[in-house]
């Protein structure tokens, strides 16, 4: 009886490298069954296998003209092959003293002709083989043994690209739970936030403050919450914590007339004075008709808080009726902030020189470098309430700075001058979905659509909100109209396919991907996209090729290997 085939020096780093393709005891596979079949036609033989070598047995991948799945290890021909790096031929095998007395050569399937290529991984591991075998003692021409190598070498190139779709398809799934978790902790952090404001209304100072704590611990630069706690703080005797939680608020927002107002009297209180006159003025510098509340109770009874205000800003030349060193600065300032694009600057500036001088229309029109070269919307308020266009320019200047909330207030009021204007509800609407308002943000778009029911782009952006709110069906009905209007329009496809795929209809899915790619052939976010729909459908080739096409536009972007490396 023939004695066991030895093992491989490196067998266990075989075997991982082996198990590493997730290979084994998978369905036959087309792309394997071809490799079999064209080893059959160039070797003339009517057996051939693609065959991995485990701790105890061979595997076969592929066969043609076989019925067995495996063998034990012990009686595998191709457990020989493994031991080197060529072609192992054995064209008697009656003849060879390793195979004379296996049982696959003295019983079914009767071998006597065995020829087998080794599977070799990169890394220099032998896997496995792909062989050819026949019933009748014979020979290979050297132009077959070559053939069956360059054979062998495709099957690993498939192992590699299966290899590489799975470990790039984990890596789409771990980046996409990092993403949700990271949502999760946004949210939680949000809601620690809102429960310290619901605190501080209800009077539980200490409460709040134990909130915006954790807060401020798990987002360090959320600069809300210092103000927040610092008016906790001060509503509790601690002025020292306060003061500490007001400087590091006007870091973040030095334009904060009520924070700066607070922080004067808190100064004031701790008798800081010259610190309590520099807040008060750039107060009454940044919004000169701020009023103090009044109900704070930091300043001395004696004094009024207007007053004290009015006497300590006396007390620098800065009062708020000095208007030409006021004007002066503004002018000065607007030209400047116009120039660096600084349009909350630019707004602010005008704001102060404007009701000085309320009939000096060139000085509303003057808007330097900014980016709107229109006249300027917040000024020109106060010449017209009428003046509609001024409110529209406002809000899209308002939406450049993303202040969403100041955008909608000046859209709607834009709206009540204009109710027919159709753009007007599209920029609310946009401004209402960044603030995640998506049930506002639809009603503006169904404005829009009743007044325009051609416009493509505004049935692409209530396809948005609609899968924003989970209304998926919505959402294909509105994609598909535009496409409808625009058959050209990349990003409706897209969509569409994205929300096909919530509502697992993968096979529109896949032909909206597929119609995207039209447009964007190199949209690697795509091409995965319709590998995972393809999964869906166990299209597993189709999905590997999507996969590999991601796979290879990543390796062209690594360096070039030497020749020799190669």
């Amino acid at each position: 009886m023939n004695s066991q085939p030895p093992l491989p020096n490196n067998e266990i780093a075989r075997l991982n490298a082996l198990h590493q393709y997730q290979i084994l005891d998978t369905p036959a596979e087309k792309v394997f069954d071809d490799f079999t079949f064209l080893a059959t036609q160039i070797c003339r033989t009517p057996i051939a296998l693609i065959s991995l070598i485990d701790g105890n047995r061979q595997w076969f991948k592929s066969k043609v003209g076989l019925t067995a799945c495996e063998t034990s290890r012990d009686v595998a021909f191709c457990a020989y092959s493994i031991l080197q790096q060529r072609p192992l031929v054995v064209s008697n095998a009656l003849a060879d003293s390793r195979f004379a007395t296996n049982p696959l050569v003295t019983s079914d399937p009767n071998i006597r002709f065995y020829a087998g290529a080794p599977l070799v991984t990169p890394e220099g591991f032998a896997i496995g083989t792909l062989c050819v075998i026949d019933v009748v003692p014979r020979d290979l021409s050297l132009e077959q043994v070559e053939a069956l190598r360059v054979l062998s070498d495709q099957v690993i190139a498939q192992f590699e690209l299966r290899r590489n779709a799975a470990t790039l398809s984990r890596a789409i799934i771990q980046r996409q739970q990092a993403a949700a978790q990271l949502r999760r902790q946004q949210d939680f952090i949000e809601v620690l936030y809102r429960q310290g404001e619901e605190k501080a209304q209800r009077g539980d100072y200490q409460g709040a403050i134990a909130d915006f704590n954790q807060f401020l611990r798990l987002n360090p630069n959320g600069f809300k919450a210092y103000y927040n706690r610092g008016l906790a703080r001060q509503k509790l005797g601690d002025y020292k914590g306060a003061m500490i939680d007001f400087d590091m608020y006007l870091r973040f927002n030095p334009n904060d007339v009520e924070a700066r107002c607070n922080r004067g009297l808190l100064r004031f209180e701790l008798g800081d004075y010259k610190g309590a006159i520099a807040d008060y003025s750039n107060t009454m510098h940044i919004n000169p008709d701020y009023v103090v509340p009044g109900d704070n109770g930091f300043i001395c009874a004696e004094l009024n808080p207007q007053e004290a205000i009015v006497n300590q800003t006396y007390s620098l030349g800065l009062h708020p009726n000095h208007v030409d060193v006021d004007i002066d600065i503004n002018i000065s300032q607007t030209h400047a902030r116009s120039e660096l694009e600084d349009y909350n600057g630019l707004i602010e500036d005008k704001t102060q020189f404007l009701p000085h001088h309320p009939n000096d229309t060139e000085r509303y029109i003057s808007r330097g470098s900014a980016r709107y070269e229109l006249e300027d919307s917040t000024q020109s308020l106060g010449l017209s309430f009428d003046n509609a266009k001024s409110f529209l320019s406002r809000g899209n200047t308002r939406c450049e700075l993303e202040d969403y909330s100041g955008a909608i207030e000046d859209y709607t009021q834009f709206l009540r001058i204009n109710p027919y204007n159709a753009q007007a509800y599209i920029s609310r609407g946009n401004a209402r979905f960044m603030l995640k308002d998506y049930t506002g943000a639809v009603e503006d778009y169904n404005q829009c659509l009743r007044m325009n029911p051609k416009d493509a782009e505004a049935y692409i952006s209530r396809g948005k909100t609609r899968y924003e709110l989970e209304d998926y069906s919505g959402a294909i009905e509105d994609y598909t109209r535009s496409i409808e209007l625009s058959s050209n329009n990349a990003e409706a496809y897209i969509n569409r396919a994205n929300a096909r795929s919530r509502l697992k209809d993968y096979s529109g899915a896949i032909d909206d991907y597929t119609e995207f790619l039209r447009f964007n052939p190199n949209d690697a976010k795509a091409y995965i996209s319709r590998g995972n729909a393809r999964s869906k459908l166990k299209d597993y080739s189709g999905a590997i090729d999507d996969y590999k096409r991601v796979w290879s536009k990543a390796i062209e972007q690594l360096p070039k290997l030497s020749n020799e490396e190669s």
